[in-house]
């Protein structure tokens, strides 16, 4: 009986240790399950507050219009142009959350693929659509068109009013005769510059008695100035043939009244009208070189009209020290000619000043003009090349994630449809303005180039 009660004793105590071992098991299998869950649940939170963060920082790259778009920094956007990875790219975005809107996704994705359109935008917003001035006319500077300084052509015209120069020719003096081819050379300078007339010699008479009184003779009766025809006339009425030829004496008094128009910016011209040498003991070559080799850089053109040989000897040397040139006429028709010539050249140079600037105008329009289809172009094909890299990865995501890419799409091609258009329309309407531009300077060079030609034509 003893045994058969220890035994009843032992299996409770048995029962009751396996009892206690059993619970003891599930709590600590509670706890370890506890506790992964609790682990999942960290995780998870913590990957949801990445994907959180990655959502916004997206918020500096929503823009409103084309414009806005065109003007974002996008130097975080690391799978752009040449960089473009499609795998990384989708490796990234699939692990965005997926309850996103199609707009959240789009700039999500322009995060990472987005063109950079800035460089495109100032281009546009800078085109210059001015034309430069047409370069110096005829008579005027040749400094850059930026200076925008005229040069000022001074003509001055010595005349000689010596006795000899009433020696007839076919009926008239030849004074008449010069005066006339005078009057009309000087009546057909440019309107902008300046003509001066000089007389010397027309006081006292070929007599010894009068040369100190002749000699001394030499005056400026038409100041240097716009031309004035009636006023230009009634210098030229003046005086008549006289005395002797104080030739040094007037290029002296020219230099004095010549002195303020120094400088790159005039242009100094002496023409002297005579029949004969210096006969007051002056040095007409010395004054001439001085002349030209002053400030004012004159250059002395001399017109012998019926010069004997040895007064053409010295005329020339004149001419040459003034590094102009020397013309012998000896008829009314000679002389005409002369003028006629010095016109003729005036009438070339405006063909010239035409065809270079109608040249200027047809280049600069059209380098602007390519240089606006070349930034077209490529802005529109950009516009293309990131709207088809849009387009894929959506088809991509829409097999990897459980994502519609309709939407995404659908922006992805609006904005790049509206990127093209501006690129397309700005560019156009920026051509248009430079050729209405471009043309209308070349009128106004041809209408002013024919005016002026035609007014020379006329005072011929």
């Amino acid at each position: 009986m003893l045994n058969s009660k220890k035994l009843i004793v032992c299996l409770v105590f048995l029962l009751l240790f396996f009892a206690l071992a059993g619970c003891s098991g599930n709590d600590g299998e509670k706890d370890s399950k506890e506790a992964e869950k609790t682990a999942a649940q960290t995780d998870e939170s913590s990957e949801e507050s990445g994907k959180e963060n990655t959502v916004n920082e997206t918020k500096e790259l929503q823009f409103t219009n084309v414009e806005e778009r065109m003007q974002l920094k996008l130097d975080d956007a690391k799978y752009s142009g040449d960089s473009y990875d499609e795998e990384k790219v989708l490796q990234i975005l699939e692990k965005l959350p997926e309850d996103l809107t199609a707009e959240e996704y789009y700039y999500q994705m322009l995060s990472l693929i987005g063109e950079d359109y800035r460089s495109y935008y100032k281009f546009f917003n800078n085109v210059d659509t001015s034309f430069q001035g047409a370069s110096a006319k005829p008579g005027e500077a040749k400094a850059p068109d930026s200076v925008k300084q005229k040069k000022q052509v001074n003509v001055s015209i010595l005349f000689d009013s010596s006795g000899s120069m009433g020696a007839t020719i076919n009926g008239e003096t030849k004074m008449q005769l010069a005066k006339k081819a005078v009057e009309t050379f000087a009546g057909g300078l440019p309107e902008s510059a300046n003509v001066s007339l000089t007389v010397y010699g027309h006081k006292g008479t070929g007599a010894d008695s009068d040369k100190k009184l002749s000699c001394s003779s030499i005056k400026q009766i038409y100041r240097l100035g716009k031309y004035k025809e009636k006023s230009f006339e009634k210098a030229l009425d003046s005086f008549s043939p006289a005395g002797w030829t104080p030739l040094a004496g007037a290029l002296e008094l020219a230099k004095k009244n010549l002195e303020e128009q120094s400088g790159k910016n005039a242009e100094n011209i002496i023409y002297v009208v005579s029949d004969g040498v210096e006969t007051c003991g002056g040095n007409p070559v010395k004054a001439a070189k001085k002349l030209n080799r002053s400030d004012m850089k004159a250059i002395v053109n001399i017109i012998g009209f019926d010069v004997d040989d040895k007064g053409q000897h010295q005329l020339k040397q004149v001419a040459e020290a003034g590094e102009g040139k020397y013309s012998t006429v000896r008829t009314e028709q000679e002389l005409n000619k002369f003028f006629e010539k010095e016109t003729t050249e005036l009438i070339n140079e405006w063909y010239d000043w035409e065809s270079k600037n109608v040249n200027k105008y047809y280049d600069s329009e059209s380098e602007r003009v390519n240089e606006l289809y070349d930034m077209e172009d490529n802005m529109v094909n950009l516009a293309y090349d990131e709207e088809t890299r849009f387009k894929n990865l959506t088809y991509e995501m829409e097999d990897r994630i459980d994502i519609d890419g309709f939407e995404i799409r659908e922006i992805a091609e609006d904005i790049a449809y509206d990127l093209r258009e501006y690129a397309r329309n700005t560019a156009y309407e920026y051509r248009e303005e430079i050729r209405n531009k471009a043309y209308k300077h070349r009128e106004n060079v041809r209408d002013k180039a024919y005016e002026e030609r035609e007014d020379l034509r006329d005072k011929e």
